[in-house]
């Protein structure tokens, strides 16, 4: 580690920046001082005494919003002056960097955790706004490090000339603690009545997790759990996810409720765990154009087959008939196929679990995450970390 002062780095993101807890604890460990700058209350941030700053952020387009956002950033830049400014999500990656090199922050990192609605959609809007994402991107790669979660995108920021040779990385995914995230789980008699509480008994268990989008591949999901549904009766379909304000982009709880007979619906939930224990499969269809979908490591952690879609991201954790199943998108009835032909097997769906978890480990664990952003940082301060 290198002796010098430590650096304090700073964590930028959204309504969900919580998640990036453990990576901090673990570059804490590394000797950096840590904090996160957010948009929700902060509250887990003070558990673990890390500092914390609320601004104002909208997911959607708000040019005057926007503007707001950016005097917040630069006068907490300005006044606490890290060392090390990290923008996570895609509005803080656009935004963060750029007003950091504007307040003279020494490093500047940003990751592309996918890249979201605007490349998941053909609509009008969507094509439209693409020009004007790309100008963006390429603006904010421009002030420093630019991190891409799997190589699909890093192909697209390159080939279209929105960053430039020797100012990038690759980092899968955000890192995942498994040995944690698997100790955390309740004990067996507080799953049992939680098996009881859903009516899970004798049932086998197919589980989804994701914003209720349609881009996360929710509609396949309920088409495919009515399919499946039809042909076997001993199987219960889990949606957990917060509903979504997005438009057009959003399913609704109406469109949920139709599938009341084959679905069961437990909204947002902070047993995700607990849940994924109680599972024998674990399905996300989506073509959001993910970075590296954590629901699908947390999973994995949990020795679960995946099935998921041939996507960028999603492909990086799934490999195709050896820990899970790889599906096109946007097509319930192949999908339904692929759960099916998981739900026959259990000695399939146990081997393909262990060689999940197996995976998980090896490729996406908190530690390899940490060591690769340690040595990201110092590169960004243009020192050599030894």
């Amino acid at each position: 580690m290198n002796n010098a002062t430590p650096k304090t780095v700073w964590h930028i993101g959204g309504e969900d920046v919580r998640l990036r807890i453990p990576l901090l604890l673990a570059l804490r460990e590394r000797g950096f001082h840590v904090g996160a700058v957010g948009s929700e209350d902060g509250v887990d941030f003070a558990v673990h005494d890390i500092p914390y700053f609320r601004y104002t952020l909208k997911r959607e387009i708000n040019p005057v919003a926007d503007l707001y956002t950016r005097s917040q950033l630069f006068h907490l830049f300005t006044k606490y002056q890290p060392d090390i400014v990290h923008g996570f999500d895609t509005k803080p990656a656009i935004i963060a960097p750029v007003i950091a090199k504007k307040a003279k922050v020494p490093g500047i990192v940003r990751t592309i955790t996918g890249m979201g609605y605007i490349f998941s959609s053909n609509s009008p809007l969507a094509l439209a706004l693409r020009p004007i994402y790309c100008h963006l991107q390429g603006k904010a790669s421009a002030a420093g490090i630019t991190v891409f979660q799997n190589p699909d995108d890093r192909q697209y920021f390159h080939e279209h000339g929105m960053v430039q040779n020797g100012c990038d990385d690759l980092v899968l995914g955000s890192g995942i603690d498994v040995e944690k995230f698997i100790n955390d789980c309740p004990k067996p008699e507080v799953l049992a009545n939680l098996r009881q509480e859903l009516g899970l008994e004798g049932q086998l268990v197919v589980t989804m997790i994701a914003r209720l989008v349609v881009a996360k591949g929710v509609r396949e999901y309920l088409d495919a759990a009515s399919m499946v549904r039809r042909l076997v009766k001993n199987v219960k379909f889990l949606l957990i996810g917060s509903l979504s304000s997005e438009g057009r982009q959003a399913v609704s709880i109406q469109e949920i409720q139709q599938k009341a007979d084959d679905i069961c619906y437990l909204g947002s939930r902070n047993d995700i765990g607990a849940l994924l224990s109680l599972s024998d499969i674990f399905v996300l269809p989506s073509y959001y154009r993910e970075g590296v979908p954590r629901v699908l490591l947390e999973a994995g952690a949990m020795k679960l087959p995946l099935i998921t879609t041939n996507m960028p991201g999603c492909k990086e954790v799934v490999r195709d008939g050896w820990n899970g199943l790889l599906i096109p998108a946007r097509n319930g009835k192949i999908l339904a196929t692929a759960i099916m032909q998981l739900l026959k097997s259990k000695e399939q769906r146990i081997l393909m679990g262990n060689r999940s978890s197996l995976h998980i480990k090896e490729n996406f664990c908190l530690k390899k995450v940490a060591d690769s952003y340690t040595n990201i940082y110092y590169r960004a301060l243009g020192a050599m970390h030894l």
